[in-house]
């Protein structure tokens, strides 16, 4: 049996980030803020269904907290003069007891996000959509962006059958032992007429090198002028 680990948890510390930074006094503490990140994503998911939402970015000491959202629109998320993320400021601090400032990156190429992909081909396969022509479809787009090479894998009663299946659907390198590779990744479903279907979608967008130092840099100059 295959052990898969996670793309993106595989690679923190590396070549990605944490989207979770917070100050605690304690493990216990520590346990609480773990908790309540989980449920604040949720409860922006739910107050955002599908908005283009590519991550969420929570970062918190004991009393203040600070919420980045990386959205593709921008002006959905916003509403008109603001009114949309003072509400959602409004709900969370009365939800949660903490005060957090809520603010919004846009995100310049959308097609790179394997999030967002991955809400669109939910979003098409419940509108009945066949899926192989969706699932085409979505991987021509990142491809065209520039991306090295994309992965989509969907899985269920494909097309109505009767017994479940999955078809993957894959064009150029998504090199997932290599921990320098840019991947991003992202698992849903989406709820069909005919049941649950689960989607995922890898977008490998290049490899990532370590920064030279400063003393790297200088050594190599010295070198060319003593050669």
């Amino acid at each position: 049996m295959g052990q898969k680990a996670h793309p993106i948890g595989l690679r923190v510390g590396i070549v990605k980030s944490w989207f979770s930074e917070r100050h605690s006094k304690g493990r216990r503490q520590n346990a609480d803020f773990f908790v309540e990140d989980i449920q604040l994503r949720d409860y922006i998911e739910a107050f955002y269904p599908r908005a283009g939402i590519s991550r969420v970015v929570i970062r918190k000491t004991n009393k203040e907290g600070e919420i980045i959202l990386f959205a593709s629109k921008v002006g959905v998320i916003m509403g008109k003069d603001g009114a949309k993320i003072k509400e959602l400021e409004d709900k969370i601090e009365k939800k949660f007891g903490r005060v957090f400032k809520i603010s919004i990156k846009a995100i310049k190429i959308p097609e790179l996000s394997a999030k967002i992909m991955a809400e669109h081909i939910a979003t098409q396969l419940e509108g009945r959509m066949p899926f192989r022509k969706v699932a085409k479809q979505v991987i021509t787009q990142v491809m065209e962006k520039g991306a090295v090479g994309v992965k989509v894998k969907v899985g269920g009663r494909l097309g109505g059958v009767d017994i479940a299946r999955k078809e993957t659907f894959n064009q150029g390198r998504v090199p997932l032992q290599t921990l320098r590779a840019d991947i991003d990744y992202h698992a849903m479903q989406a709820h069909t007429k005919y049941g649950v279907l689960g989607i995922k979608v890898w977008i490998a967008k290049g490899e990532i090198f370590a920064k030279k130092s400063k003393q790297a840099l200088m050594k190599e100059i010295v070198d060319k002028i003593d050669s």
